[in-house]
């Protein structure tokens, strides 16, 4: 009959839950720490007992005897967007079936918040690192790619880069959304944007915009008229503050918005205000959160693909673990214009993919 659980004073060991199971202790370690190596009904019942033991793997010895940690770091700027919300389960969906654990952290847009954050990732023997952006401090670009630690920046795929990434151009984001604005009529454009030191430590925001202003050049438009927000998360401050800024500036036809967040806050403000939408008011927005098509009218804004990212970045990451390089060392996933009713139709029919 096999044991029972053990008392709160004899925690329970490794072999105690092989004899629970009738195998090994070499068995169970191989199941914990080698998932794949071990027959599945045999690993969930060593899982099961594992469990039901309350046994508690020594993870730091067994990172000792192997070399490896099974822990993958990853960074993002903020859960405050659901999108990132979408990259970390991507990430956390793959990881979870490979035996790898993440060990999840989030800068705020601090560069240097970011480098503390990998310094401790690396400080517990991670053995890969995931990143957003391909912006950071100058002291943490030498220091992953003297490691040797794989890493994968995603969301970007600008030069330079540390080692792979997944992501797209931020750059032709911002284009794409201008052009659409352009091809829709409008010609008086003005721009929701982070502040200046916002886009100083944030090197995809400022690509977007160096994207937008391309698009408004090369139209032969004028430069359009900008205001910042102190805070993009903040939906409602952020609304006041573009709804205060068209109304000192009637001119302007259609408003672009730095995210999702700042173009649905404007929406909403511009609506209090009695304002026809699109009438007199064209509003888009960068990246496609569920609240995007919530709202009436639906605000126009590009789709960002978050789930695949953190997807592929994760198996990106396991293929180089497992075979020590991949196939393609930047994946560019590309992203989507999506038309809403924020917005007038396009003067001509154009490319709405990328």
């Amino acid at each position: 009959m096999p044991p029972s659980k053990p008392t709160s004073s004899a925690r329970a060991t490794l072999a105690d839950v092989a004899r629970h199971v009738g195998v090994s202790a070499m068995t169970v370690s191989r199941a914990i720490s080698q998932p794949d190596s071990v027959a599945k009904p045999t690993r969930d019942r060593i899982m099961a007992a594992v469990k039901k033991l309350g046994y508690l793997p020594n993870m730091a010895a067994g990172t000792l005897r192997s070399s490896q940690s099974f822990i993958i770091g990853g960074v993002v700027p903020t859960l405050g967007f659901s999108i990132f919300g979408d990259t970390v389960q991507g990430i956390s969906d793959v990881l979870n079936d490979s035996g790898y654990q993440l060990i999840l952290g989030c800068s705020g847009y601090s560069l240097e918040n970011e480098e503390k954050l990998v310094t401790a990732l690396i400080g517990r023997q991670a053995d890969g690192i995931i990143l957003t952006g391909t912006l950071h401090s100058p002291e943490l670009v030498p220091y992953l790619r003297g490691s040797g630690i794989p890493t994968v920046e995603m969301w970007d795929i600008s030069e330079p880069r540390i080692d792979m990434a997944v992501g797209f151009s931020n750059f032709d984001l911002g284009q794409e959304i201008g052009r659409h604005l352009v091809a829709c009529g409008y010609r008086r454009l003005g721009y929701v944007s982070g502040t200046p030191e916002h886009e100083k430590r944030e090197k995809r925001a400022a690509a977007r915009s160096r994207g937008f202003l391309a698009a408004v050049r090369e139209a032969g438009l004028a430069p359009p008229a900008r205001v910042s927000v102190p805070d993009p998360l903040d939906m409602e401050g952020s609304g006041v503050v573009a709804a205060d800024f068209i109304a000192a500036h009637p001119e302007i036809d259609a408003l672009l918005c730095i995210n999702e967040i700042v173009g649905v806050g404007t929406l909403y403000e511009a609506q209090r205000r009695g304002w026809k939408i699109p009438q007199k008011l064209g509003i888009a927005g960068m990246g496609d959160a569920n609240i995007a098509h919530l709202v009436h009218p639906g605000l126009t804004t590009i789709h960002i693909p978050g789930y695949k990212i953190g997807q592929l970045s994760a198996e990106m990451m396991l293929a180089r673990l497992s075979h020590g390089r991949v196939k393609k060392r930047a994946v560019d996933v590309g992203f989507e214009l999506v038309i809403r009713g924020s917005t007038r139709l396009p003067e001509k029919a154009g490319p709405a993919k990328r």
